[in-house]
């Protein structure tokens, strides 16, 4: 699948463990997806909107592998539980991708970002109990507003203090934000603009 790098950086810093169970939660078109069936051995790839799954289901058929079972369920409400890691690329405003697709901020009204944070965070909320204690949570949007990415990771972490924060090993210094998270900018790396925060639930 041809995508933009920004992409596969994600996906690379999601460092998920080969042989890891892994909620893709918003998965369609599957560009992700794809990726992570690689060294998964299961990805349960779920989004709400039924009328993408089959794009979706063509996508993994043509450029997929590994093992993928496709669902559809509400990223609101955890499909599934006790997986190794949950990957939630959350519906965004898109800001990282405007010097790609100019058009895009002529769609941007005003109230839009404050309405996709209620939305991400509804998301990380519902979402979240699926994740294995000892696992990951992976939040990630194409994005550049600190109001759907930082400030809601944030916010997330002081109501749920059996996460932390943990980067992976690997990541250039020049992509990751002073706490680690991943922030791609487009003047700066010359590819679409991209967040995405590593959390590491407590063993218990």
């Amino acid at each position: 699948m041809i995508q933009d790098p920004a992409q596969a950086w994600v996906v690379r810093y999601a460092a998920i463990q080969a042989g890891s169970t892994v909620l893709d939660a918003c998965a369609a078109p599957g560009g992700k997806t794809v990726a992570l069936a690689r060294t998964a051995r299961l990805v349960v790839a779920a989004d709400k909107r039924r009328n993408r799954i089959p794009r979706l289901r063509q996508n993994l058929k043509r450029a997929g592998g590994g093992t993928v079972v496709l669902l559809v369920a509400d990223g609101e409400a955890a499909a599934v539980s006790q997986v190794d890691c949950v990957l939630i690329d959350a519906p965004c405003s898109g800001t990282g991708t405007f010097a790609r697709h100019p058009d895009a901020r002529h769609r941007l009204k005003a109230g839009d970002i404050d309405r996709l944070a209620a939305s991400q965070a509804a998301i990380l909320e519902g979402t979240y109990p699926a994740v294995r204690p000892g696992g990951l949570l992976v939040y990630s949007t194409c994005s550049l507003e600190p109001e759907e990415n930082e400030h809601l990771v944030d916010r997330f972490l002081a109501s749920h203090t059996d996460f932390k924060r943990e980067p992976p090993d690997g990541i250039p210094d020049d992509m990751l934000s002073p706490v680690g998270d991943l922030v791609i900018l487009p003047q700066r790396h010359s590819m679409d603009g991209a967040y995405a925060a590593r959390l590491r639930r407590d063993a218990g």
